[in-house]
């Protein structure tokens, strides 16, 4: 049996006790992200974390995802992508990827870049925010981005890559992790010498998404390599890509042997997984929802979108301006309504709208008639 059924023993606490995972399977209850002291006391006793995403991972969609997280499961949540050339100008805090709530002892902020000479004035306006740790952007495979040699592109030169890392571990006493790609090529090998090389440069963690570059979201993520680079290293290793469903967390988990795993668009159309997973590993329920099970099969999970949807548009409207609530809740829209039956024609009606009011009475009438929610779908 992978997940253990007794509920856990103590809570979660800031001095770094963890939740009595004493039951839960020996992959889970020794993952060495759990021995990392990370800023603000926060220690981590939940093995699934939520991804950076650009447009995505911001203070509303954060807060949603909170709401289905047990009070005594500690985790990680990441911003989305923070440039570094533009970082330095910035008022941190009060601009819409940066903002972020009272309370978020747990974040993660991402940094894109390559250079020292914008990593150090980016690392210490990040400071305002207090976050927990600084992840390294190794991953993103877009044009725009690598032609500044930044996200994925740093994995084309090892050494150049190992810099970046020495540079940031040098400006910075917090966590430092790197969530990377395959690379630009299939190459394992490589791959696995490209890890041990951020160790050594001084990343506490990693986080592998093992498609290369030219995929994007296409094709199948290679588990395996997920299982060759945390056996080839020390340091904890975080497994990520085709996690749709809280099975699919549980099957990396038993076939990688991975640290934890990072769910990332899925969240968009079911930020519920992360209450379905700690469910079945015997952690509370969240707060608000005392007594109730995570929604699971299809109508439930139906239900669930449009409630989720309606606290998303809450929060957009109490953190964000007019006219940065609409596009947020547009992208929002474009990737979640994939597992929706039907969920097309609400993202085209939605991208019609011209403010957030008009949003929400066509999202009601949306779900006037039941809309099930479907197990997979496809990304590109």
């Amino acid at each position: 049996m992978l997940f253990r059924t007794n509920p856990p023993s103590s809570h979660y606490s800031q001095s770094g006790a963890t939740c009595g995972l004493e039951a839960a399977p020996a992959r889970v209850r020794d993952s060495r992200l759990f021995r990392i002291p990370f800023g603000n006391g926060v220690r981590v006793n939940f093995p699934v974390i939520f991804a950076p995403m650009a447009g995505l991972s911001h203070l509303a969609f954060r807060q949603l995802v909170r709401t289905y997280l047990p009070s005594n499961a500690g985790t990680l949540l990441f911003t989305e992508m923070l440039s570094t050339r533009i970082l330095p100008g910035e008022e941190v805090g009060l601009t819409p990827k940066t903002r972020v709530a009272p309370g978020e002892r747990d974040l993660i902020p991402q940094l894109l870049g390559n250079d020292e000479c914008w990593i150090a004035p980016s690392l210490r306006k990040l400071m305002t925010l207090s976050p927990a740790g600084i992840d390294i952007n190794m991953g993103c495979p877009v044009s725009k981005v690598l032609k500044h040699n930044w996200g994925v592109a740093l994995m084309g030169d090892i050494r150049y890559a190992e810099k970046v890392v020495r540079t940031t571990r040098r400006l910075t006493t917090l966590p430092l992790s790197v969530k990377m790609r395959t690379g630009l090529k299939d190459d394992p090998e490589y791959l696995v010498d490209f890890a041990g090389m951020l160790e050594e440069a001084g990343a506490d963690w990693v986080t592998l998404h093992p498609r290369i570059q030219s995929q994007h979201r296409r094709g199948q993520a290679n588990w395996e390599y997920i299982g060759r680079v945390r056996d080839a290293v020390r340091i904890p290793v975080i497994g990520n890509g085709d996690v749709q469903q809280a099975s699919d967390i549980v099957r990396m988990l038993q076939q990688t042997g991975c640290d934890g795993v990072m769910v990332a668009r899925a969240a968009t159309a079911r930020p519920w997984i992360f209450w379905q997973v700690a469910e079945q590993l015997g952690f509370g329920q969240p707060g608000g929802r005392e007594g109730q099970r995570a929604p699971r099969t299809a109508a439930e999970e139906g239900r669930e979108y449009q409630r989720a949807l309606s606290f998303f548009c809450d929060r957009l409207e109490a953190g964000f301006t007019p006219a940065e609530q609409l596009p947020r809740l547009r992208l929002f829209l474009a990737w979640g309504h994939k597992w929706i039956h039907f969920g097309h024609y609400l993202s085209t009606q939605v991208n019609r709208c011209r403010d957030l009011k008009s949003a929400r009475r066509l999202i009601d009438d949306f779900f006037d008639t039941p809309k099930p929610m479907k197990g997979r779908t496809r990304l590109q």
